[in-house]
């Protein structure tokens, strides 16, 4: 892991965000890019090439404020923090930004305050957590950095075609040194697919390999409630999903419900696209 993006508004969550990045780049070694994307609509006209200027001449002063912030924080000292001012929609620009800078994931805030703030970090970071290709920490707004020595990874046990997920959170373990707990919820009454699940036992240990991450069975009359109760039992210091096209999975990630997993939970959220 080299490279992080994180998105700002310059707000208190989106600078909360950036101090985990900080303590994930010393953890992984990576450098962090602080991205503002600033954008208004294309009329062809002069007047509106002269307010995008303004918006280009604002966005740089407010990096430069916030590096000279972050010059202050002691944990930061030895990280590799760059700023760029980027004309377009936010996860237009991540996007583009994780294409043409190799980046590793992003972290970002989730909403905690009131008004244009909390619009830009719950709509953003949901909008992101539903489009983007890299893997994506959603971090609540006011939660304290704290390592990530428990996951949970919440599954449907199904073999999954991408092996870049479970890579992905195995290079995080163990550079966290933490242990992974796979749990799978499912309905009362609904049928085990033994046959599907040793599969997908065997495809995490080829990739785990001596690392031994644990599996977990749940059942709810509700997938989401038992999600939710696991975490609330498990009080891991990730969650860990996959974003995938079809299913409960499919449903946690159409606007409403993906805005409000985000923008609710009270851990920070590792979502990744399956």
């Amino acid at each position: 892991m080299k490279n992080i993006i994180v998105p700002t508004d310059f707000s208190d969550g989106a600078f909360n965000a950036l101090i985990h990045a900080v303590e994930m780049a010393k953890i992984t070694n990576a450098s962090i890019r602080v991205i503002h994307a600033y954008s208004m609509p294309s009329t062809g006209s002069a007047v509106m090439v002269d307010i995008v200027d303004i918006l280009k001449k604002n966005a740089d002063e407010e990096l430069a404020n916030l590096a000279v912030r972050v010059k202050g924080l002691k944990n930061a000292e030895g990280v590799t923090i760059t700023y760029h001012a980027l004309h377009g929609a936010v996860v237009d620009v991540i996007n583009r930004e994780c294409e043409d800078e190799n980046i590793d994931f992003v972290v970002m805030g989730t909403q905690g305050a009131s008004g244009i703030t909390e619009k830009w970090l719950g709509s953003n970071t949901a909008a992101a957590a539903r489009n983007i290709d890299v893997p994506l920490i959603a971090v609540p707004a006011e939660l304290p950095f704290r390592k990530y020595e428990k996951m949970l990874f919440a599954t449907d046990m199904k073999v999954l075609e991408n092996m870049k997920p479970l890579k992905f959170v195995a290079d995080l373990a163990d550079a966290c040194n933490a242990k992974v707990k796979f749990m799978h919820v499912r309905k009362h009454g609904e049928e085990s697919d033994d046959a599907k699940i040793q599969k997908f036992q065997e495809q995490v240990g080829q990739v785990f390999g001596e690392k031994h991450p644990s599996f977990a069975f749940l059942f709810d009359d509700e997938i989401e409630d038992g999600l939710s109760d696991a975490i609330a039992s498990e009080r891991p210091d990730l969650v860990v999903v996959i974003r995938h096209e079809y299913g409960f999975f499919k449903g946690l990630f159409h606007s409403s419900t993906s805005q409000r997993l985000v923008n609710n939970a009270s851990l920070p959220i590792l979502v990744m696209k399956g």
